[in-house]
């Protein structure tokens, strides 16, 4: 809690600036997700279906961006999940540095898990590429554990292309954690490291409509040992 107490204050002395709005984005999508079946087989994770409302901005200060999931929409009540995450990006004047936090959320039947990373980033950014890195100290509240969880590190890559005279993006996220509790380690195979992120390409025929193929994968990560596998389709409104 302590560390949403800093993100909070950032974002109070950032208040005055929001007339600083430069761009940002918004959009609604309908996703697919399919473990293969080596995951299914290891675990008790299964296929599902996610409405998903994403957005950004970016201002002189700095930037911001966030989603919330709704899983299994339609099922009964000890099947549905929700998940959202927020992210601040507060530059540290023009030397590409940024004080970097987020919060990430889920919540399913039976438990409850609160992932929070404070620390420092790196913004490399092109006319169609980003490359935005992130370090920071990790903590965590779930149902069955609480306290600081080592290190998180990670990055997100962005880019934009044209080809046969179409719109395409590639985006790759990923995050490692590293030097976790031993408790906490104990429910992800027992290993301090893991894995976690998605590579994805985006077609965006109009400006309306994005259709998105996702490779999703994990190590030691989402409460199962070893490697996880998935694919993930999506048709995406952009507002």
């Amino acid at each position: 809690m302590r560390k949403l107490g800093i993100l909070s204050v950032i974002l109070f002395l950032s208040t005055p600036c929001l007339a600083a709005y430069q761009w940002g984005f918004g959009d609604v999508s309908f996703n697919s997700l399919a473990w293969d079946q080596g995951t299914q087989d290891k675990s008790t994770k299964r296929s599902f279906n996610f409405l998903e409302i994403e957005g950004g901005a970016q201002f002189s200060w700095g930037e911001l961006y966030g989603f919330y999931d709704s899983e299994n929409i339609g099922k009964s009540s000890d099947e549905t999940r929700t998940a959202s995450k927020a992210m601040l990006r507060y530059y540290l004047g023009d030397s590409g540095f940024s004080i970097y936090a987020h919060t990430y959320a889920f919540s399913s039947f039976g438990f409850a898990d609160q992932s929070r990373v404070l620390g420092v980033g790196y913004q490399l950014v092109g006319k169609s590429w980003s490359f935005k890195p992130f370090l920071g100290q990790h903590e965590v509240s779930q149902t069955y554990f609480s306290g600081a969880n080592g290190m998180m590190g990670g990055w997100t890559l962005i880019y934009g292309l044209k080809a046969f005279m179409q719109n395409f993006m590639f985006i790759d996220w990923h995050e490692i954690e590293f030097e976790r509790s031993n408790s906490y380690a104990a429910g992800n195979g027992g290993s301090k490291v893991s894995h976690n992120g998605a590579a994805s390409i985006w077609w965006t025929p109009i400006t309306e409509f994005s259709l998105g193929l996702q490779w999703r994968y994990a190590t030691n990560k989402l409460g199962t040992p070893g490697s996880l596998n998935a694919a993930i389709t999506s048709l995406k409104y952009n507002f």
